[in-house]
């Protein structure tokens, strides 16, 4: 099961964030991403938002990512995370558009 949400703040993507926590996500199923890595990281450190690594990607696919442009580490990030094409496409859209992308996802 996954969810996607978009932000257009900080303010609403820590709203949302709250809203999966009510909804039984856990820390370690919330990802929050933007196109800005530096702001991604910033806001995953005031979230409290899981950091994604290597251990949802994969060290090889982590390795071949710094090769890539942002977009396509973004797309390769969300397939990962269970993500279509198509929705990887809009997420990225969104995040070209300053806009915060929080997926939660639960395996069930």
């Amino acid at each position: 099961m996954k969810e996607i949400k978009v932000a257009e703040n900080s303010g609403q993507a820590n709203k949302f964030i709250e809203d999966f926590f009510t909804n039984s996500f856990s820390k370690s199923e919330i990802y929050l991403l933007t196109y800005n890595k530096e702001r991604s990281e910033y806001l995953t450190d005031i979230t409290d938002t899981k950091e994604y690594g290597v251990s949802e990607q994969g060290l090889f696919e982590s390795a071949v990512n710094r090769l890539f442009s942002r977009e396509d580490e973004l797309r390769s990030k969300m397939a990962s995370l269970g993500l279509t094409k198509e929705e990887a496409e809009q997420c990225v859209s969104e995040m070209k558009q300053e806009r915060i992308v929080i997926i939660a996802k639960k395996d069930r």
